[in-house]
């Protein structure tokens, strides 16, 4: 591990002031990459370029130069973008970026082909403006063929490992491609030059299960949200007592089952509870190639007492998001699996009560009993007794807002997290000119 202001753990004990922080102000002034599934921002919700955004931002505050590498696009600092498509194939590379942003989720298997493009997008702009780092995600290994198409280091940010994630109901045919794209991500994770991992439960994980030896260079830093983000702050006067709040996709992952099946328990502790999820359907796998959306589970799982209760908005955008949590009592994450999602670091902020599903890491963004409530994965009825007991005691569920407020802006403000960040890439460069020379 590297012994650095770029490295160290969370702290997953509790939200304190520590010693007096050294700001790192750019003596090191650099060229980073950063890859995003799409760019601007402005297209799609994702937790990549919220990350990626938030970054960018940040590091160019700390008079760094930053690009952005998004389907077939160069972003520069100056917000001007450069076609990274070969002359004559723009339009097919364009159509081929679509495609790859949206796999970059899906268990596809390792898409070499894909991959190899996006080697090439990266070794393109190096051309038009070298980079003395990138950093990319892990998804299907593609950072191992970037890394042999440059001479600068590619970090490895470890974004959600798909060997980690809990089995599904998969086919034949998805099975294989789980399988090659989980052994892409091996070979990617033990050779990168350095790996970096938002909480020490994926780092371990990761390192154990893909053979990366985890006394190599390694990090364990946050990811960051922005400092006032939206200057929303939660009152337990404006929210509407009995009201829940689940944002994410309706699928295994975010376990949206688990979230239905503890409201109607809730329900026959609490009959005047309502529930609002918002998210896109996509289904929860049922069998083998096949998935049941939202309103089928609701009819075969729910009765229609329950139903009744549940107001299902779909895909909103965050400004439709930000007076959903503000009115709601409670905000629930009930995923099966996460890595550091900012649904969960966006309530934080905002003082929100909150109860999660105590997913690896979970415990090291969640203080359990202060800064929210953990409870087991996949397990509806522990999840309706900890939003009862928030129910019960309001007072309560606003001071664990309140210090879920504070150890988000000591733990994983942008400040705090964008310098770690920061520290650690220049500890890179700095071995990587030592090894040059």
């Amino acid at each position: 591990m590297i012994d650095s202001p770029g490295s160290g753990s969370v702290d997953s004990h509790e939200t304190r002031e520590g010693p007096e922080r050294e700001v790192v102000t750019g003596d090191l002034g650099v060229h980073i990459g950063l890859c995003s599934p799409h760019w601007p921002p402005s297209r799609g919700a994702n937790g990549i370029v919220s990350y990626v955004a938030a970054l960018r931002d940040h590091f160019i505050a700390r008079g760094q130069e930053v690009s952005v590498i998004s389907q077939e696009r160069l972003y520069l600092s100056d917000g001007s973008a450069v076609s990274l498509s070969p002359r004559g194939t723009a339009k097919v590379m364009a159509l081929a970026g679509d495609r790859l942003a949206r796999l970059r989720g899906d268990a596809s298997g390792g898409l070499p082909e894909v991959g190899r493009n996006v080697a090439r997008q990266i070794a393109a702009a190096h051309r038009i403006r070298a980079f003395d780092l990138v950093e990319m995600e892990e998804s299907f290994g593609w950072s191992e063929l970037a890394a042999s198409a440059i001479p600068a280091p590619v970090v490895t940010r470890l974004h959600g490992p798909q060997v980690l994630k809990p089995a599904r109901h998969l086919t034949d045919a998805e099975l294989c491609r789980e399988r090659e794209r989980c052994q892409a991500e091996a070979r990617a994770i033990r050779s990168a030059a350095m790996v970096t991992a938002p909480t020490q439960a994926i780092m371990t994980a990761a390192c154990q299960s893909y053979g990366r030896d985890p006394a190599r260079a390694s990090a364990v830093i946050a990811n960051p949200i922005p400092r006032g983000h939206d200057g929303a702050c939660w009152s337990v006067d404006a929210a509407e007592p009995g009201h829940i709040l689940m944002v994410g996709r309706f699928d295994f992952w975010k376990g949206g089952d688990t979230m239905l099946l503890a409201f109607e328990r809730l329900l026959d502790l609490r009959p005047d509870v309502q529930l609002t999820m918002v998210g896109p359907d996509e289904g929860l796998e049922t069998a083998p190639g096949e998935r049941q959306g939202f309103e089928a589970f609701a009819a075969s799982r729910l009765s229609p007492r329950t139903r009744a209760r549940i107001s299902f908005r779909g895909l909103l955008k965050p400004a439709e998001i930000l007076p959903l949590r503000m009115k709601a009592m409670a905000t629930v994450v009930s995923s099966r699996w996460e890595n550091f999602p900012y649904i969960l670091l966006e309530a934080m902020a905002c003082g929100c009560p909150l109860v999660s599903t105590d997913w690896p890491g979970a415990d090291e963004i969640v203080i359990d009993g202060r800064s929210g409530l953990l409870t087991p994965v996949a397990e509806p009825e522990r999840l309706a007794l900890a939003l009862d007991r928030l129910l019960e005691h309001p007072q309560q569920a606003a001071a664990m807002g309140a210090a879920a407020s504070q150890r988000c802006a000591a733990e994983f403000s942008l400040d705090v997290v964008g310098d770690k960040l920061l520290a650690c890439y220049e500890t890179v460069i700095r071995r990587t000119q030592r090894i040059a020379a």
